[in-house]
């Protein structure tokens, strides 16, 4: 039985070896995630974020300095005006720790560090709370599992709010699990008041902490039911939406009108960005998107050992078992996106929360395999030894060794349920997206192209190509082309750019964003050979093209 695996889950505090392992993987993680992050492309969102960091922590200098001016609506306009469209807290963290660390690191490692530090925090939360109910190995299996998935890998990198949202959401949630068996009025007081504050602080980091309601909620009605968990409950949903407006500073003017813009923003009038999903463009995909997208890039071991996890881990007989918990962690953000309600884009990009969770359950799942395989073969040592080493291997190597020969462009992985990234594209997947795969071609432009040459991309990918500039990676007196009509997000980038189409650009870079190619950009291909392409397993993943 299950039963047999687990680990008491009464003690509320993990033992002192526990946090010494914890602390110990999340500084190996962020080690790891700064030695890789120069090869980690720059993404589309990453510009804006980055000048909304800067522009942030410049109010702070200015309320540290200046205060009426700074709490005055033309301080608060001023300041908060850039990228509004999302909530602030991110993008502050990381703009005080790039003041930390700026000078130790290169411009756009220190920009994202920030979210580093978030990650290397998720996994030592996530190896505690699996190891104090199923043992330290399930804990390191599971944190092998979520940095072995090669898109939340990528995704660990960037100075973007999709990882910051999931760790927030993780983050109410292990903290609700922690303080599940409080005792006594003012104790619980307390702990929903803690609850509340944590929820404000992952709604103003980004909407998807709004998840962690629903699935504390259904956890209590379906598992554990209790006065004192609803009345945490109750007081986290009061406080939380309070901490949330006074986090963002941009809503303390025109408080309803700006939220009101917001919601309509996160379901009615979000940008329309299309998806491509089985040769076809979508904006937004069916409904059931979310579900098949995850199984295409989700390792094909993971998902098998985390649907064994689950199966397991629901025969576990303990009160309070933590499996339909995790359960509702991983399958409420993607139900929230299967309703139709908000615009659904970038393939795995926006159900970020769900992966945390799956790889708790394929943490336990792994660990059940190993021990059973271990009682069974008891008598048989030395084939007992092979044969875990086998399933250990077994789980992690068929992503590790995808995600090499793909590597850095770690946005192409398709699991080996689809054929990998050459079964996705038969299929009609996007190869890749967010532009990550330019810098490829920087050395060649840096070499050859004339002085004040003008380089095109995509509409969205002119403020990145400006970014690269403005920390030196692209050569400054280039001329990065912009539609008519466009503008820069970046300090001078209006000044320093052109607008252009293809046609007149000396450089032409594609990604193979199939869902970003217009009749345009495939009548030029039509037309002219490229001068540089990149590959992985067989499938062109970017082309740059030069005028003569």
């Amino acid at each position: 039985m299950a039963t047999t695996q687990a680990v008491s889950t009464t003690r509320s505090i993990p033992r002192i070896g526990d946090r010494l392992i914890a602390a110990a993987l999340a500084a190996a993680t962020i080690l790891l995630l700064v030695i890789t992050a120069p090869q980690i492309g720059l993404t589309w969102d990453e510009p804006i974020y980055i000048v909304a960091q800067e522009s942030y922590v410049g109010w702070l200098h200015q309320l540290r300095d200046a205060p009426t001016i700074a709490t005055s609506q033309a301080g608060i306009d001023t300041w908060w005006e850039i990228n509004h469209e999302h909530p602030p807290l991110d993008k502050l963290w990381s703009g005080l720790i790039v003041e930390l660390v700026g000078r130790s690191l290169d411009p756009l490692t220190a920009a994202r560090f920030g979210n580093m530090l978030l990650v290397g925090g998720l996994v030592a939360l996530l190896y505690l709370m699996v190891a104090q109910s199923y043992g330290r190995i399930a804990g390191l299996l599971a944190v092998i599992a979520l940095l072995s998935m090669p898109r939340f890998f990528f995704h660990a990198h960037l100075a973007a709010l999709d990882i910051p949202g999931a760790v927030a959401f993780f983050i109410v949630i292990g903290v609700f699990w922690y303080t599940r068996n409080v005792q006594g009025v003012w104790k619980n007081l307390a702990v929903g008041v803690l609850l509340g504050v944590l929820w404000g602080v992952g709604l103003a980091t980004k909407i998807n902490a709004a998840f962690a309601l629903p699935v504390l909620a259904f956890w209590i009605v379906l598992f554990a039911r209790s006065w004192w968990r609803f009345l945490r409950l109750t007081i986290m949903a009061a406080i939380g939406p309070l901490v949330f407006v006074g986090l963002w500073p941009w809503l303390y003017y025109h408080t309803a009108e700006r939220l009101v813009k917001y919601i309509l923003f996160l379901t009615v009038d979000h940008w329309k960005i299309d998806q491509w999903y089985f040769g076809a463009s979508y904006m937004p995909p069916p409904w059931h998107f979310p579900l098949v997208m995850l199984v295409m890039v989700l390792p094909t071991t993971l998902l098998v050992f985390a649907i064994i996890g689950l199966a397991r881990g629901l025969r576990d007989r303990r009160a309070d078992a933590p499996i339909g918990l995790w359960a509702l962690g991983a399958l409420i953000p993607l139900l929230a996106l299967m309703t139709g309600k908000s615009m659904v884009y970038d393939n795995e990009r926006l159900f970020m929360p769900t992966f945390p969770f799956l790889a708790m359950l394929a943490g336990v799942g792994i660990d059940w395999a190993l021990r059973r395989l271990r009682r069974a073969l008891v008598q048989r040592p030395n084939i007992a030894r092979a044969a875990l080493l086998t399933i250990g291997i077994g789980a992690f190597a068929p992503q590790t060794a995808q995600a090499l020969t793909l590597y850095p462009h770690l946005l192409s992985y398709y699991s080996e349920t689809v054929g990998g990234l050459p079964g996705a594209v038969r299929l009609g997947m996007e190869t890749t997206y967010w532009c990550e795969t330019y810098a490829e071609s920087f050395d060649y432009i840096n070499a050859n192209a004339r002085q004040g040459a003008i380089v095109w991309a995509e509409d969205w990918s002119h403020d990145t190509l400006i970014q690269y500039q403005q920390v030196g990676l692209l050569r400054g007196d280039l001329r990065i082309a912009r539609r008519d009509g466009s503008s820069s997000v970046l300090p001078n980038g209006n000044r320093t750019s052109i607008i252009a189409d293809m046609w007149e650009a000396d450089y032409v870079l594609v990604q193979f964003r199939q869902s970003g190619f217009t009749r345009d950009t495939e009548r030029f291909r039509n037309e002219h050979t490229p001068a540089l392409r990149i590959e992985r397993q067989g499938v062109i993943l970017f082309e740059m093209y030069e005028r003569k």
